[in-house]
């Protein structure tokens, strides 16, 4: 961005140099290349910060934020997790079924057995 001396500070500065104006233009120009300097170094710091702020934002959100290689292992872990416990339940359901099976054998025997009805039956049988 170019800088120039307001006309009042050159107006100034020629009356400081005993209105020789070719002085004043060459310290106004010495003035003004000053400036430039000084804001292309400005710019060049704060381009500069921008930048290190930028990359240690970067590292510091990658530190903390999941990637989709973390989120995916995960996942894989508690579906296996899940499958397992899964196996684990139907193995129990499928026990749960057999033990109920055995206690509806063993209620209808016992049913049958202290029947009345079968125990006359059982003797007609035998006898």
């Amino acid at each position: 961005m170019a800088y120039s001396i307001p006309r009042e500070v050159f107006l100034l500065l020629e009356t400081v140099f005993n209105q020789d104006r070719e002085k004043a233009e060459v310290f106004a120009k010495a003035i003004e290349g000053s400036i430039q300097a000084i804001e292309h170094q400005a710019e060049e710091r704060i381009t500069h910060k921008k930048e290190a702020l930028k990359a240690e934002l970067y590292n510091e959100l990658r530190a903390e934020l999941a990637t989709k290689e973390f989120v995916r292992s995960e996942i894989n872990e508690l579906r296996a997790e899940l499958r397992a416990e899964l196996a684990e339940l139907r193995a129990e359901v499928r026990q749960n079924a057999l033990y109920l099976k055995i206690l509806i054998g063993i209620t209808v025997f016992g049913l049958t057995l202290f029947n009345p009805a079968f125990v006359k039956l059982v003797e007609l049988i035998m006898k």
